[in-house]
């Protein structure tokens, strides 16, 4: 599979990456007899300027290949030169003939709808303001994202709380992009306020460097000059950052951004970040199971320097995401390690200064590191704090994490048994707690291997669950 999406991705980069031309299409569509392909009533083809898509004999738009899943292609055929029909010769760029399975009719005529080689504006619907709201996938707001009408190429941005508005017409195309996102087309049939979810892109090797917050505590009320110099792209501050935040300080941490003229609790920032392989290679961290985020957040933080409601601020922002994970592996940057992300510049210079940014994995399996020892600092005169934190989980499976990091892998027992005196085998399918019951009904065809942990053996993995030994047992074809 990984063969066959490197050629793919060679044909992809060679034959389709030319520059676009916005020209009129309509949704209706006629069968070519030439070539079975289905193409508009107009001649979309004789202006077009990049490689011609072709799903299923349905002509669409290069994107629909951001969510057709190579695992989806049953085959990929490149058409070139004298490899063209004669009545698409102005095809110069190729055409690339792509035949789907495992996608039912239903989920592909919607595809086709959403994805048209070009679209036009609908003169005969009436316009209306449509509003919604941009999520992740961890269901928070998300600001900054572009929301885009195909149809008339108006666009909108996203606000601080992922609000906007748009004018559309009925059958309209709005796109929703945002750099580390996967981007995602929207129909529009109704006026219902849209909810649209964005999926982090797993490929794009940049790390989201979420909700970094500064607190400001002079001796006495102060203008401060504070600069900021992120190793990343910087995506949304609040206040607004434009080379620098003017602000002035007072000493319970209310801050007055000078250019808007309000006050603030804290400055926000964040954006996306590379970071080599090396990084994600752990000496020491932290293993915390979910129902342990509060207590462990509470202890790490206060001893770092945190106060009581900094800490609160952090718990009550991350552990919504955190609580997601059965685990989480937990490694903190603090102080002068913060300077690989971002650097501050502060005038006057703080007498106290303490950063931490939160690097976390969420794991399903639990494993054990080495614990990392914490710098512990004394708040005096004027003080900085700065908390924020990045979720590095779609960066690389589970097994992968477990692997570079060299850490030992144990199965998470899900369940206890009702009966403390039950010492029947334990059953452990593709890494699950089982039964016996479910066991059995393994055809032998199904079964890969299967292996057999003594009561010593077990008791020694799998604590008092192991203790009347344990089968472990891999099938051919594991359910994920």
């Amino acid at each position: 599979m990984s063969n066959f999406r490197n050629q793919f991705m060679k044909v992809f980069n060679l034959y389709i990456v030319f520059i676009f031309i916005n020209i009129n299409f309509t949704f209706s569509q006629e069968e070519n007899p030439k070539t079975g392909w289905k193409i508009s009533e107009r001649a979309i083809i004789r202006n077009n300027q990049e490689a011609i898509f072709v799903v299923n004999g349905n002509i669409v738009h290069k994107d629909i290949m951001e969510v057709i899943e190579p695992k989806n292609i049953e085959s990929l055929n490149v058409l070139k030169g004298d490899q063209i029909p004669q009545n698409f010769e102005n095809a110069k760029k190729g055409v690339i003939l792509i035949t789907t399975k495992n996608i039912s009719k239903k989920e592909l005529k919607k595809l086709y709808q959403l994805y048209p080689l070009i679209t036009q504006e609908n003169l005969q619907e009436k316009k209306y303001t449509i509003a919604g709201t941009i999520y992740d996938c961890e269901k928070l707001e998300i600001p900054g994202a572009t929301i885009t009408n195909l149809n008339t190429n108006k666009f909108s941005t996203s606000d601080f709380f992922g609000k906007f508005t748009l004018e559309v017409q009925k059958g309209d195309l709005l796109k929703i992009e945002l750099d580390g996102y996967k981007s995602q087309r929207v129909l529009i049939n109704s006026k219902n306020v849209l909810k649209i979810q964005l999926s982090e892109n797993p490929n794009n090797g940049k790390i989201m460097v979420a909700k970094p917050v500064i607190y400001l505590y002079p001796k006495v009320k102060t203008e401060i000059d504070l600069q900021l110099n992120f190793k990343g792209k910087l995506l949304t501050t609040f206040p607004k950052y434009d080379k620098n935040w003017d602000v002035i300080a007072e000493p319970n941490g209310q801050i007055l951004d000078k250019k808007t003229n309000r006050y603030y609790s804290s400055l926000f920032w964040d954006g996306t970040i590379d970071f080599p392989s090396a990084h994600y290679k752990y000496e020491d961290g932290f293993i915390v199971p979910k129902e342990k985020l509060t207590e462990f957040f509470i202890e790490k933080l206060e001893y770092i320097g945190l106060n009581n409601q900094e800490t609160n601020d952090f718990i009550q922002y991350w552990l919504p995401i955190l609580e997601r994970n059965k685990y989480n592996f937990i490694h903190f940057l603090v102080n002068e390690e913060c300077d690989e992300i971002a650097t501050l510049k502060v005038s006057p210079k703080p007498e106290t200064t303490i950063r931490i940014y939160m690097e976390f994995y969420g794991l399903e399996n639990f494993t054990r590191i080495n614990e990392q020892q914490l710098p512990k600092t004394e708040r005096k005169g004027f003080t900085l704090i700065e908390w924020g934190g990045a979720d590095f989980s779609g960066e690389m499976s589970e097994k992968d994490f477990f692997t570079i990091n060299k850490l030992p892998e144990y199965i998470t027992l899900s369940h206890k048994r009702k009966d403390p005196k039950d010492i029947q085998p334990l059953y452990i399918i593709d890494n699950k707690i089982s039964s016996k019951k479910v066991f059995n009904k393994l055809q032998p065809s199904q079964i890969k291997k299967i292996e057999n942990l003594s009561d010593k053996e077990g008791a020694a993995l799998y604590g008092s669950d192991g203790i009347g030994g344990v089968f472990i047992i891999t099938t051919k074809n594991p359910k994920k």
